[in-house]
């Protein structure tokens, strides 16, 4: 196994203007990385398929994953309409990351998809895309694009418990996953894809699984894990809390842990979040635990390296970041963004076997 094994995707919600947003997944590019991640969250930011159009206009190799849209507010018809015409721009490079819905639908009261629909969206997607008849809401149709080659679309889904993890083995191409970095939780996920593949007939080899964490650079371990969890703690209360490995004895706490979750300034507006849920971790007696699962991503280049560097001796060389910020930055917000990406793809990858 060698560094270039190792792929890595790096997200950057697209809350600033799109010129400074096409900037840093160019940026991503030109440091090596695999694939650039476009969120979808319509009332906190820029369009999905505008950014992802401008994000395919401004790079040339990277692949490019929608981080993620889901069933409730794109219609299968709409979402592969907007792939096709991805796809002609940025041909073989596009990806749907699809997801149950988090803030683009409870910031506007609506509830995530269930595991059936989301199994149905991601079929209907794929077929209308290969030229098929989808089937969807009750409802047969087929696209009706003129001069357009088929293709199928990689679909990976963001899955945070069992249920959704298994559907996605059985019809998706892989999974963005985000159920604990402790050795008996990599068992346990990787024993659900294998279940779910060997049920659907597929084999295992065509399912790629991404692991979703936080990375946190700071001048050493200790500063860094001063202000962040290394993951996020939301997906232990989305849906159902069972399958998910949380002792009886600390589920009201992580009820507690996440209780400002669907609130928009709480998430996205006030300052230093990460370190508040840090701190109300430790408040709640769930720091120990949290921390004993968490990917633990912090601290210099080299910390990180060497970490990363003991997942990929577990096989675990595939992930996506969530970019976590370093606090007493005196620099601008994209200079902070900037020098993140050069410690993954310039300092840390060269570090890795």
């Amino acid at each position: 196994m060698t560094a270039t094994d190792w792929r890595f995707s790096l997200i950057f919600a697209q809350g600033q203007p799109l010129q400074n947003a096409v900037k840093l997944w160019k940026a991503c590019e030109d440091a090596g990385l695999f694939m650039v991640g476009v969120a979808d969250s319509p009332n906190l930011l820029r369009e999905l398929y505008v950014s992802t159009t401008l994000c395919a206009l401004g790079t040339s190799r990277a692949k490019i994953i929608t981080y993620v849209t889901n069933p409730v507010t794109r219609h299968p018809s709409v979402a592969a309409a907007a792939f096709m015409s991805l796809n002609e721009i940025a041909p073989g490079r596009i990806a749907m990351g699809v997801g149950s819905g988090d803030s683009a639908l409870w910031s506007i009261g609506k509830k995530g998809a269930r595991v059936q629909q989301m199994r149905d969206y991601i079929t209907a997607v794929k077929a209308l895309l290969r030229g098929e008849t989808a089937n969807w809401d009750g409802y047969s149709f087929k696209a009706e694009w003129s001069a357009y080659e088929p293709f199928d679309l990689p679909v990976y889904v963001a899955c945070s418990g069992p249920k959704i993890l298994r559907m996605a083995a059985e019809v998706a191409d892989g999974a963005i996953v985000t159920m604990g970095f402790a050795p008996e939780d990599v068992a346990y996920v990787r024993g659900i894809v294998a279940e779910g593949r060997r049920t659907a007939g597929r084999s295992d080899r065509d399912f790629a699984l991404w692991w979703n964490a936080h990375v946190v650079f700071d001048e050493s371990y200790e500063k860094a894990a001063e202000r962040s969890l290394g993951w996020s703690p939301y997906w232990l209360t989305m849906g159902s809390m069972e399958g998910k490995g949380i002792p009886d004895e600390l589920k009201e706490k992580f009820k507690q842990l996440n209780s400002d979750a669907h609130d928009l300034n709480a998430v996205y507006h006030a300052k230093d979040r990460n370190k508040v849920v840090l701190e109300r971790a430790k408040a709640l007696g769930v720091y120990d635990w949290m921390m004993r699962h968490s990917p633990r991503l912090f601290g210099t280049p080299r910390d990180v390296a060497t970490r990363l560097n003991e997942f990929g001796a577990r096989d675990m060389k595939q992930w996506i970041f969530f970019a976590t910020s370093r606090g007493a930055w005196a620099g601008s917000p994209e200079e902070e963004r900037l020098d993140l990406i050069n410690k993954i793809g310039r300092e840390v990858t060269p570090l890795l076997s």
